[in-house]
């Protein structure tokens, strides 16, 4: 439970890292993935990316709806006059938007974690 704590701390710092980038979706699944490398085994990195792999689409349109949602919040931001419920909005908006990629992802990790676990162990 603690190792899939630190994993959902992880994926959060990459994702708001992500956000705040801008990120192309290739460069973006590099990141993620050198995020993972640095905390996980290598068997646990392979399930992910695997699974990451098989889900591209999904995970490809969740990062464009959170970009999307930013660059609204943006345009929110900066029209006048100023509308402080159109920013509220577009706030409640980007909200939502990461919290999709965040539970997407660590139902992409769950689903790694499971598959490396369902896995009978080697050696002796």
């Amino acid at each position: 439970m603690l190792l899939l704590l630190a994993l959902s701390l992880a994926v959060n710092f990459f994702l708001v890292g992500y956000a705040m980038h801008g990120l192309r979706q290739g460069t973006a699944a590099r990141m993620l993935m050198s995020e993972i490398a640095d905390d996980y085994p290598p068997e646990v990195r392979k399930a992910f990316r695997g699974v990451l792999r098989e889900n591209r689409p999904r995970t490809f349109q969740a990062l464009r709806d959170l970009r999307t949602a930013r660059a609204n919040l943006v345009a929110a931001q900066k029209a006048r006059p100023f509308d402080e419920t159109a920013v509220k909005d577009a706030m409640a908006a980007v909200r939502t938007a990461t919290t999709k990629l965040q539970a997407t992802m660590q139902d992409y990790l769950l689903s790694a974690l499971k598959n490396v676990n369902a896995k009978p162990a080697s050696g002796g």
